[in-house]
């Protein structure tokens, strides 16, 4: 919590919460459990506030924005490394909600992991190991688990993969 002045990023700061993301969280985990922790620093704070023994802190820092994320934030970049792909991933899931196109389609990836294979494919190029669905990535592929076609409900990827009728489906295309 802190006060708010005219200036950007420079109220004092009246409580602190450090809190460390879990690797594979999503945005939905990291708010969730922001507001949980929040609550209780935010009633800890205003009864401080209250009581006349809240302690301010200056900001220390460079001024920082956080746009709203927009629909084009959450498209999936294949080209990128995977490790790039999956923070695109866990940053957008489920707000706006990543996704990418294949055959012009748009499709949702609803979860998606790293693969831990020694496969290569290439960049956007989709492919069956087993039951899995990989698609890869400027560096490994990912894992896809679960897809929500347009118009369509959420379904497993193995499933979304039977279902499609192309001979070397790309991602991104």
């Amino acid at each position: 919590m802190f006060r708010l002045v005219p200036e950007l990023d420079a109220g004092d700061v009246l409580g602190r919460l450090d809190y460390d993301i879990p690797p594979a969280a999503t945005a939905a985990d990291v708010l969730d459990a922001l507001a949980h922790r929040g609550s209780y620093l935010l009633a800890e704070t205003v009864d401080a506030v209250a009581d006349n023994t809240a302690q301010a802190h200056p900001q220390t820092g460079e001024v920082t924005l956080a746009p709203k994320l927009v629909l084009e934030d959450a498209r999936l970049r294949w080209d990128e490394p995977a490790e790039g792909v999956l923070a695109r991933w866990q940053g957008t899931t489920p707000e706006p909600g990543a996704f990418t196109t294949v055959d012009g389609a748009r499709l949702k990836i609803l979860a998606l992991r790293p693969a831990d294979r020694d496969v290569h494919l290439p960049p956007g190029r989709i492919a069956q190991e087993g039951r899995d669905i990989l698609i890869g990535t400027g560096s490994e592929p990912v894992l896809v688990e679960r897809v929500q076609p347009a118009g369509r409900g959420a379904m497993g990827a193995a499933d979304w993969w039977r279902g499609l009728r192309a001979d070397e489906p790309v991602a991104g295309s």
